[in-house]
């Protein structure tokens, strides 16, 4: 009975330890408490850095679609403060704010033209992954002007600019670039970081005046500080280098008549060349193509000749696209394909001996031969009309 007892002493004794070290929620949150934060803007303000936040209100929301919001209030609120580090001026944001910032559901982060090109990205990149709490998949990109004024663009077909801009740097519109993506490409041998470039536009017709945020190409960087912008076709030459290929349309000339191609598949070819110690690249892209419309009715696709024609005109475009993407990464310095990853994979022991440490020197005077093949296999369900073939 006596050791009974004791085990009973004992059981709940111990019992009682575990309850102790049982001290509930003490650092719960109430949601009501939680400001989220979808969206923020980097900006370069003198010597200090400006940040802004997206933070969406419930109340302001209603039951409408679109950018409006009960009693035509926006449902979300811009809050923005300074500091001599980005962590400052989120700190000093947070004394002004009755609610907690939460970054756990941040989708977009914006950085000005100005804080690119003077302080570079490294800074913000050294903040984002410092605090836990960011998310590494959000989308990053740069933005021509301030970065607030992008953030403060009243999109009207979503509520928030910032689900505007997740849509579109995840859209076919651009390459997915996200902080994680950023932070590889910097911390990687011989390649460089390339960014979505996005501004600002404006709709003025006339009773439907509304902003846009537009992708206009891609922002090269060097060492993590913006050096230069890809645009137009050259924008689509770094897209046809870039691994991560993503379809697009390309609308060429033929003799006078003009066809909307779809370029859905593109593969890339790389290969360092080193003879009689001189470094050359060779890059080989393979596309396939399917035509979306072609202003030239009396077009006759069962041709051989004439197809073989339109892959020619795809061909010579395609290796336009990629000699003016090439021009401009040597421009900006910017080795936003990684060929110097490429040397180094097919010639470590060169690179680390001759190249590694002048990169930057060597990159710009590097001889690129590029070529291409199109391959033409849908072409659409039209062709001559079937009753008049028949008469």
């Amino acid at each position: 009975m006596k050791i009974i007892r004791i085990w009973r002493v004992v059981s709940i004794s111990v019992c009682v330890g575990m309850l102790l070290t049982l001290t509930g929620c003490w650092d719960r949150r109430e949601i009501n408490d939680v400001a989220f934060v979808l969206a923020s803007a980097i900006d370069k303000e003198d010597d200090s850095f400006r940040v802004s936040v997206l933070i969406p209100l419930p109340g302001n929301m209603g039951s409408m679609g679109g950018g409006g919001g009960s009693g035509g209030q926006k449902p979300f609120a811009i809050k923005t403060e300074t500091g001599k580090t980005v962590r400052e001026a989120v700190s000093k944001l947070q004394f002004r704010l009755p609610r907690h910032l939460f970054f756990g559901h941040r989708r977009v982060i914006i950085i000005g033209e100005d804080l690119a090109r003077t302080e570079g990205v490294k800074t913000v990149i050294d903040a984002l992954t410092r605090t836990p709490e960011n998310r590494l998949t959000a989308f990053i990109a740069i933005t021509k002007g301030k970065a607030v004024d992008v953030l403060n663009a009243d999109t009207r077909l979503e509520r928030f600019s910032a689900e505007s801009m997740r849509e579109l740097l995840q859209s076919e519109a651009s390459v997915r670039i996200s902080v994680k993506d950023i932070i590889s490409k910097i911390i990687a041998i011989g390649e460089d970081a390339f960014f979505p470039y996005v501004e600002k536009v404006r709709t003025n017709i006339k009773g439907s005046e509304a902003e846009d945020v537009l992708i206009e190409g891609f922002a090269l960087t060097n060492s993590g500080k913006m050096t230069g912008v890809a645009k137009g076709s050259t924008a689509i030459g770094l897209r046809l280098l870039n691994q991560q290929f993503r379809k697009y349309d390309e609308t060429i000339s033929d003799q006078g008549n003009y066809l909307t191609l779809a370029i859905n598949e593109a593969k890339v070819s790389i290969k360092p060349i080193i003879q009689n110690g001189n470094l050359s690249f060779r890059i080989h892209s393979k596309v396939k193509v399917s035509v979306n419309e072609d202003r030239n009715l009396n077009r006759n696709y069962d041709d051989y000749e004439q197809r073989k024609q339109i892959e020619q005109l795809v061909t010579k475009r395609v290796v336009e696209d990629i000699k003016l993407a090439l021009d401009s990464m040597q421009h900006a310095n910017c080795d936003a394909v990684g060929f110097g990853l490429h040397v180094y994979r097919a010639y470590p022991q060169i690179w680390t001996k001759q190249y590694r440490n002048e990169w930057d020197t060597i990159f710009p005077k590097i001889k690129f031969e590029v070529s291409a093949t199109a391959n033409l296999y849908r072409f659409g369900m039209t062709s001559e009309n079937l009753g008049r073939k028949d008469q």
